[in-house]
């Protein structure tokens, strides 16, 4: 299937890993043109010459910390426009989950750092490419809640307030830009194992006895705190979810914004 987004430019940011790297991989493999914003200088331009190397395509890496107040974001967005061209999608993936809690266990500083890496990333990030898209007549946004925001944990209050709020937000972005032809969608993903999982996946597989790649799923779901139980009893993967961010920013999503849709194999029907 076509996706409908050959020769465009997308700029990812948290793009150098998990599902970012992953989603501009896939849009790479569809023709486009691709843009990773992070903060380590040396991954991020290394993470965008392997794309450019493997598919054929121009892809830059630009290093920038979202998670900080000031204009970074939006310099940053400005040098993507002057090396790709014009602009025709964002998708935000960046947002980790650090410490972890019940709710009185987080302080001021727990909060503040949700509030920065989740919500303000988001905001920054939109921000930035709304006027780009707006001067090529429209384009394409993809930002990253999380289908907790429906099915909360009680260890990551400050997490799922915060991805519920950039649900929120994305939505009511999806209402402001329609005329302008900006469409609005917003991924919730459920369990995925990706690279932030290195550093323990070989002792939870030595420690339940079970494949490395079933290692992180079995964990979390014989976890009583979180019980993490999916219907298709696996984690998912990276580009599972990359390639529904590159559908959405393309032309087969045409009648698709403001849609907060569900990727998590089956957990909590």
């Amino acid at each position: 299937m076509d996706l409908g987004v050959r020769d465009r430019n997308f700029v990812l940011v948290g793009g150098t890993t998990g599902i970012g790297f992953a989603a501009a991989r896939v849009l790479a493999s569809e023709g486009a043109n691709v843009a990773l914003l992070a903060r380590d200088p040396e991954r991020t331009r290394a993470k965008a010459a392997s794309i450019a190397d493997e598919h054929r395509i121009r892809a830059i890496g630009i290093p920038v910390d979202a998670a900080k107040p000031g204009d970074g974001v939006e310099r940053a967005v400005a040098d993507a426009a002057e090396a790709l061209g014009l602009l025709h999608g964002l998708a935000v993936t960046a947002g980790p989950m650090n410490r972890q809690g019940v709710f009185d266990e987080h302080d001021e500083a727990s909060w503040e750092w949700y509030f920065q890496v989740i919500l303000m990333i988001t905001v920054r990030a939109c921000r930035a490419i709304v006027p780009h898209l707006q001067r090529n007549g429209g384009g394409t946004i993809v930002t990253t809640a999380a289908y907790s925001v429906r099915a909360p944990k009680v260890t990551i209050a400050p997490y799922t307030a915060m991805k519920a709020a950039v649900l929120s937000l994305s939505k009511n972005l999806a209402k402001t830009y329609a005329a302008d032809g900006i469409r609005v969608n917003i991924l919730c993903p459920g369990l995925f194992d990706t690279e932030v999982n290195d550093f323990i996946r070989d002792q939870r597989a030595e420690q339940y006895g079970v494949p490395l790649e079933d290692a992180i799923y079995t964990h979390l779901a014989s976890n009583p705190v979180w019980n993490m139980r999916v219907g298709l009893e696996r984690a998912g993967r990276p580009r599972e979810a990359g390639e529904l961010i590159a559908f959405l920013l393309g032309d087969r999503a045409a009648y698709m914004t403001g849609a907060a849709i569900n990727i998590d194999g089956g957990t909590d029907f």
